[in-house]
């Protein structure tokens, strides 16, 4: 019979090592020494090194999509500590940057090291080297074709002055245009031509040319250019030469384009009424919009175009700005193409140029609104539109200055 343990008696902790040391060593004598017993263990180490081999599966499957996931940016954690290939210094002192592998994301003390596309890249602007071509397609204007260059118009105009002349009515597809590399003047140096001379008739200092020029001139200060020489003179610029078609003057047509006393003659086909307008009806001085749009579609007023060319379709009705006498309907080859010109009486007279129809007479009085001619492209014009202009005895204001707000 058990003697009966005595409430509140600790049993020692040795008691208890030695009773579990019993029972595990008998198990274990039992598991290798009873057939039962071996069998049992065998079960159990199996089932074990299954298990193990599951595990150790799971394992590498877990580790390849962590490694997918680290060469695809899209599916980086935020937690990732990326470092950029680019940005790391040659010799920084970290072992972090141990950077010896070739491409592609290098794992360093478990950090990934990849480069980083950045879509937005900004590509560095260069000025360009030296004069290129471009050749004017449909629809180009010389406002258009100078904003694509980064340059003013004016520049286009005077480095092709052998083909436009100072006109942008002259431009017209297929036509090669020289486009220099900043706004200035190409010039091709004559014989006797110094630096010196070249930059007076240009309005520059010589350091236009020898130090702002040098990428493309070559010339070393005190150096003279040889003749035919072409010249890049960056921020060189001269005074347009006179191409305004005036409808009033009855003075033969011109190649000059100007007479002794330099006021602008007729040009192309103009000259065909005889005289200003007499007895016919006058105008208010107040104009409106020759075309139903009231917005620009090409260039605007300048030096070098002394009118505004209004956004029209083919066929689009042209008014008279105002009352007046038509003193020119009919085709003029100085650019202007199909050109109605009305003398309102008062000094001012209005000019509609690019007409695809004209619809009045030389010497017929129209009433401001009165449809004169459809619109068109006709002429040296590269779309549809109508080139208005506006004169006031013997000066050409902005037209856009005398029109109504849109």
């Amino acid at each position: 019979m058990t003697k009966p343990r005595p409430i509140g008696r600790r049993i020692p902790i040795e008691h208890w090592f030695a009773r579990f040391a019993v029972l595990v060593g008998g198990k274990l004598a039992w598991l290798t020494t009873c057939e039962q017993g071996r069998s049992l263990l065998f079960r159990y180490t199996s089932h074990f090194v299954i298990l193990a081999v599951l595990v150790g599966v799971i394992g590498l499957v877990s580790t390849a999509k962590t490694t997918a996931a680290a060469n695809n940016p899209a599916s980086r954690s935020a937690n990732t500590r990326v470092l950029n290939v680019a940005a790391a210094p040659a010799s920084s002192g970290d072992e972090n940057y141990n950077l010896t592998g070739q491409g592609g994301p290098i794992l360093v003390d478990q950090i990934v090291v990849a480069p980083e596309a950045n879509p937005f890249t900004a590509i560095p602007s260069r000025e360009r080297r030296g004069v290129i071509t471009y050749t004017v397609q449909a629809g180009d204007t010389l406002f258009g074709i100078a904003g694509q260059f980064g340059l003013r118009p004016e520049s286009i105009l005077w480095a092709n002055y052998d083909t436009l002349e100072d006109n942008p009515h002259l431009l017209k597809p297929e036509m090669d245009l020289a486009i220099p590399p900043v706004n200035g003047i190409i010039y091709t140096a004559a014989e006797g031509d110094t630096v010196e001379s070249i930059a007076e008739a240009y309005k520059v200092t010589s350091d236009a040319i020898y130090v702002d020029g040098y990428e493309w001139n070559q010339l070393k200060p005190g150096e003279q250019p040889f003749a035919g020489a072409s010249l890049i003179i960056p921020g060189g610029s001269r005074e347009f030469k006179p191409w305004a078609v005036s409808a009033a003057e009855n003075t033969p047509q011109s190649s000059s384009g100007s007479t002794s006393s330099g006021a602008v003659v007729a040009r192309g086909n103009i000259g065909t009424c005889s005289g200003a307008a007499v007895g016919g009806l006058v105008g208010s001085g107040q104009f409106i919009w020759p075309v139903p749009k009231h917005f620009l579609s090409g260039n605007p007023y300048a030096g070098w175009h002394p009118g505004i060319d209004i956004a029209a379709k083919v066929g689009d009705p042209v008014y008279a700005s105002d009352s007046g006498v038509v003193i020119y309907a009919g085709w003029n080859s100085w650019g202007y193409g199909n050109l109605v010109v009305i003398d309102h009486g008062n000094g001012w007279q209005t000019y509609y140029a690019h007409n695809s129809e004209i619809y009045v007479g030389c010497g017929q009085s129209v009433y401001q609104g009165s449809v004169i001619a459809g619109a068109g492209s006709t002429g040296r014009s590269t779309g549809p539109h109508v080139h208005f202009e506006t004169r006031f005895n013997g000066t050409i204001p902005n037209p856009f200055n005398m029109l109504p707000p849109p």
